[in-house]
């Protein structure tokens, strides 16, 4: 059997983000890993989005409270007021449901990815944009009815936060997909969600606590304790080297 290469591990803030994450968009059931590792409880899920040759499959998790031990799932809504609750049933149709599976024994990848923490490499293209409107008018490029790309969130430093989104270009000469991190930096920590409106010769862009209104666009603002497509230092943000 060939050995399994690691994903991408990105570890997000808390359950809420994870929760923003994995089940943020209709019709999309993740499935939860639980397990402990060196100490800690975890809670995970596996995603891919397009990425050079193939996919790049990331493991997204957090670390949680033993409370998560007792349910059978995640729930999830950010209609009206964004939440998440720890549950043993699924008879509300208020939310989105995510089942957690405990395993003592985690797939070896997962294991791997989190005791290595490698850099992701290659990286994608880095591409700094002007203003939050340049990003969210690629985010509609990429959104349907049932997807949409998450923007990744990081605090960079006193009053430096940065908003980033993968962008897949396909079909670049022999590669599946160019990556191309698309990003801005601003001063104000972000809500959970960014929402866009081009209408009447007008555009607006302006963060929100939920996703009531449907004539928006949402961008889902996921904050993680690492920028694994860009690497930070104390004066300017800047790839991999």
């Amino acid at each position: 059997m060939p050995k399994s290469r690691p994903p991408l591990a990105i570890e997000v803030l808390d359950l809420l983000n994870l929760a923003r994450l994995t089940m943020g968009m209709a019709d999309i059931q993740p499935l939860l890993w639980l397990f402990e590792h060196r100490g800690r409880l975890i809670l995970g899920s596996l995603l891919s989005i397009p990425y050079w040759r193939g996919g790049l499959p990331i493991f997204a998790y957090t670390q949680v409270s033993e409370d998560v031990r007792g349910a059978c799932y995640v729930a999830y809504t950010g209609i009206e007021r964004e939440e998440v609750i720890l549950t043993r049933s699924t008879d509300s149709s208020r939310y989105a449901y995510g089942p957690i599976i405990e395993v003592e024994s985690p797939p070896e990848p997962f294991i791997e990815a989190l005791s290595t923490r490698q850099p992701l490499r290659p990286k994608p293209i880095p591409a700094r944009v002007r203003g939050l409107s340049s990003l969210l008018r690629a985010l509609v490029t990429l959104s349907n009815e049932v997807a949409s790309p998450p923007i990744w969130h990081y605090e960079a430093g006193a009053r430096k936060h940065i908003l980033g989104l993968l962008t897949p270009l396909y079909d670049y000469y022999d590669a599946d997909a160019l990556p191309v991190f698309l990003y801005v930096e601003v001063e104000d920590r972000p809500g959970p969600f960014i929402r866009y409106l081009a209408l009447d010769g007008e555009e607006m862009v302006e963060y929100s606590s939920n996703m009531s209104t449907p004539k928006y666009l949402y961008g889902r603002v996921v904050t993680v304790k690492q920028m694994p497509f860009l690497k930070s230092s104390a004066n300017q943000l800047s790839v991999y080297r």
